[in-house]
């Protein structure tokens, strides 16, 4: 009886053991922690107006895409709207940055008026050139936050030589320059170009 009691006892240790070490080595499923939101240091009027002009600039990057050069135009007025319109009271304290940006705004004008009054696509080509770059450029001074924006670079924008720059909201290329219907290469150009850099001051995608 005394032996049935040990071979009980020394079985039910052994079922103790067996389940304290698999539940030792059972292996650990970490559970992934939350990234933090990132969040926007300028006030959401400030971001809504910027994104205004972002997508205003988007719809004539489009435009451009297609050979469309009434849109080209139109989408050029609505440009020139939303930069009117754009919110930078609160940049105001550090006055070089702001300084600094309505210099860029201010050129905004000129590169408008080169878009509508281009004779030829070309010119008006020329122009978006010019204006990608001052946008690009006050952009990075004031640290926009609120969306990733990417720089994008044809080499063969004017003449199959010279360069020209654009901006877009998404890695995937589509040449203002070259665009659907260009007289020599067709649309089979439409993708030709590079990110040469992208803006996330927030991280934002």
């Amino acid at each position: 009886m005394k032996k049935l009691i040990m071979l009980v006892v020394l079985a039910l240790v052994g079922v103790l053991i067996v389940y304290l070490w698999n539940r030792n080595n059972k292996p650990r499923v970490e559970v992934p922690r939350q990234q933090p939101v990132a969040v926007s240091k300028y006030s959401a009027a400030f971001n809504q107006s910027v994104n205004k002009v972002l997508n205003s600039y988007y719809a004539l990057s489009d435009a451009f895409v297609n050979w469309d050069s009434a849109k080209v135009d139109a989408k050029a007025a609505e440009l020139k709207t939303a930069v009117g319109a754009l919110n930078f009271e609160e940049i105001k304290k550090d006055t070089l940055i702001y300084e600094t940006a309505a210099s860029y705004i201010q050129a905004f004008d000129g590169d408008l008026q080169g878009i509508t009054g281009g004779k030829s696509m070309t010119e008006k080509r020329q122009a978006f050139n010019a204006l990608s770059q001052n946008l690009y450029d006050l952009l990075r001074t004031v640290k926009y936050d609120a969306s990733k924006v990417y720089l994008q670079e044809c080499p063969m924008a004017f003449n199959d030589t010279e360069a020209g720059i654009w901006l877009s909201g998404q890695p995937e290329i589509k040449n203002p320059y070259l665009g659907l219907h260009h007289p020599k290469y067709k649309s089979g150009m439409l993708e030709c170009g590079e990110n040469k850099d992208s803006l996330a001051f927030g991280g934002g995608n």
